[in-house]
C-alpha cells in the first residue's frame, strides 16, 4: 500500500516538473545562455587575470628566489658542463669524419695500390704472430 502511494507521489512530482519545464523552457534556455555568456566574457577573464597576478607574485617573491637561486646556478652549471662535453665530442667526431673523408678522397700512389692488392702492409721478417698455442709450441721445439 505504501509503495503504491510512494509511486503515485513520484508520478505527480514528475508530472508537475514536466509541466513547469514545458511552460518555462525558453526562459530557462535564455537564462542558462546568458549566464554562460556573462561567465565567458566577464567572469572568466577576471578570474584568469587574478590567477596570473597571484602566480607572478608568488614566482617573484624575494624569499623564494633567494632559496631557489643556488639550485638554479648549480643546475645551469651542470647543463653548461654537459653542453661543453657534447661540443667536444661532436668536434672530435667531426675531425674524425674529415680525416676519413680526406683519406677516402686521397689519390694513392701506384706502390700503395700494389701493396693494398697484395694484402696490405705485409709481414715483417723475424716477427712471429700466432694466436694458436699449439703452433707456438711447434716453433719452440725446432
Amino acid at each position: 500500500m505504501m509503495v503504491a502511494q510512494f509511486l503515485s507521489e513520484i508520478r505527480s512530482i514528475i508530472g508537475s516538473l514536466l509541466t513547469y519545464l514545458h511552460r518555462n523552457a525558453w526562459t530557462i534556455i535564455f537564462i542558462v545562455g546568458g549566464a554562460y555568456l556573462c561567465y565567458d566574457n566577464f567572469l572568466h577573464p577576471l578570474i584568469h587575470k587574478y590567477q596570473t597576478h597571484q602566480s607572478y607574485t608568488a614566482a617573484t617573491d624575494p624569499n623564494r628566489i633567494a632559496v631557489l637561486s643556488p639550485d638554479m646556478r648549480r643546475v645551469r652549471a651542470k647543463q653548461q658542463l654537459a653542453a661543453q662535453q657534447r661540443a667536444l665530442q661532436a668536434e672530435e667526431e667531426r675531425k674524425e669524419r674529415v680525416k676519413v673523408e680526406r683519406e677516402r678522397k686521397r689519390v694513392k700512389s701506384p706502390e700503395e695500390e700494389r701493396w693494398d692488392k697484395m694484402g696490405g702492409e705485409g709481414k715483417k721478417l723475424g716477427v712471429v704472430v700466432d694466436d694458436d698455442a699449439a703452433g707456438a709450441e711447434l716453433r719452440q721445439r725446432r
